[in-house]
């Protein structure tokens, strides 16, 4: 997230509080009432942590909508679908001067959004503690809308590569959303560990090795199903345990779910669980612990808390750990190609929060490592039918984020958004 990002979602923040009379920030540090933070940390996310339990699955359109209780700036519009009902509408319009109807039977737009917000809040079990919260995060909704409706007219033009779409977080500013869920290597500010670790054994590739063209580590069951962060910073935690699932699997020949909660609260070495962290020193604490837990036996929290790793229930080990050179795409190629399944890092844009389906590509995308905010884990690559390459990256936002909880991101395209700059896997 560049700062230029971040200071825009903020200012988007200010913009909606003050259009809505908002007596206090729901998001400022410092600036929230008693006992009102959880509450409102809890409405951001509706759906579960951990595991997610399949809702039914109501149609939410990427499609934008009106202002609340209060007149707002018009949103300019395309034509897209609304709501279970397939409605349609365009145009520009807000909540003051005569109400606008559209669709059929004269339908208001206002009852429009109603239906499109109530459906986005069954949905996601979305509750909020109070009236005003809930007015704060429905206008971000609607904004969010717009903005996902004004970026897949430009899908159809020609412009970008990928689709978004709203998801549980369709609430949320970016800001949010990159506070609370992107959390690889937030230990200071100019992005170093908070203590120095070594680094890892060098990745050699292999010579005259003939890669496939299209690799999935799922397709063998060497990887577990995608589960979601919640409130927790501890992207680090659920990319290592990927990593060290899979390469697990490849010793032994079962998969064995691997608990980020036994990472989150009992790793050292610079790593502040839910606060940030990175991947080497979580092998490093399950190498000299020595093993890393179940997830049944140490289930995920979105928490942090104290140490309670249990030596009986053990479900994976680690020797080591092997880094791939700074910034080489195709020494990652063949380290998932012929290795497993790579924890790796990646700059999350704005761009990234309404991920829905296609190769993702921003142009803006840092590739450095200051760059570098979120931690996933690479499963595979291939090919679209159009020629575009990809990287298939395992995310830890839920299964109701991108394809399933995954997104395909560009490959070969000069290390976009630093997939290869932080790229380790675990030695078993």
């Amino acid at each position: 997230m560049s700062a230029s990002e971040s200071k825009r979602s903020e200012r988007q923040a200010d913009r909606i509080k003050a259009r809505i009379n908002l007596p206090f920030s729901p998001t400022g540090a410092g600036l929230i009432p008693p006992n009102v933070g959880a509450q409102i940390n809890a409405g951001l996310f509706g759906a579960p942590y951990g595991r997610q339990t399949p809702r039914p699955n109501l149609p939410v359109a990427p499609a934008p909508g009106v202002g609340g209780q209060t007149p707002r700036p018009d949103l300019p519009v395309a034509p897209v679908p609304f709501g279970p009902s397939g409605l349609s509408f365009s145009g520009s319009f807000g909540t003051s001067g005569p109400a606008v109807t559209v669709g059929l039977d004269g339908i208001s737009l206002e009852q429009l959004i109603n239906e499109e917000w109530s459906t986005f809040k069954l949905t996601y079990n979305k509750t909020y503690p109070s009236q005003e919260i809930e007015n704060f995060r429905r206008e971000i909704f609607i904004e969010n809308r717009g903005n996902i409706a004004r970026f897949n007219r430009e899908y159809g033009q020609g412009k970008r590569s990928f689709v978004q779409q709203l998801n549980p977080y369709g609430d949320q500013l970016f800001h949010e959303f990159n506070n609370n869920l992107n959390g690889y290597n937030r230990s200071l500010p100019d992005g170093r560990p908070r203590l120095p670790f070594p680094n890892g054994s060098t990745f050699i590739p292999s010579a005259n090795v003939i890669l496939p063209g299209n690799m999935d580590w799922r397709q063998v069951g060497a990887v577990s199903p995608v589960r979601s962060q919640g409130m927790c910073a501890g992207c680090w935690a659920f990319a290592a345990a990927g990593a060290l699932e899979g390469h697990n699997f490849r010793k032994t020949g079962s998969l064995v779910e691997l608990s980020p909660q036994n990472l989150i609260d009992c790793t050292e070495g610079g790593n502040n669980g839910c606060k940030g962290g990175n991947v080497n020193p979580a092998y490093d604490y399950v190498k000299n612990n020595p093993g890393i837990d179940t997830e049944p036996s140490y289930p995920y929290e979105a928490k942090d808390g104290p140490c309670r790793f249990k030596p009986e229930t053990v479900g994976g080990v680690c020797t080591g750990y092997v880094d791939i050179a700074e910034g080489d795409e195709k020494g990652l190629e063949i380290a998932v190609a012929t290795i497993g399944p790579v924890a790796v890092a990646i700059s999350c844009r704005q761009t990234l929060q309404f991920y829905s389906e296609g190769v993702y590509f921003d142009p803006e995308c840092g590739n450095q490592l200051k760059d570098l905010n979120h931690a996933v884990l690479v499963v595979g690559f291939g090919t679209e039918p159009d020629g575009k390459k990809y990287w298939l990256v395992k995310n830890s936002y839920g299964e109701k984020w991108g394809q399933g909880g995954y997104v395909k991101m560009a490959k070969d395209q000069n290390n976009h958004c630093g997939i290869a700059s932080a790229a380790s896997y675990p030695l078993v």
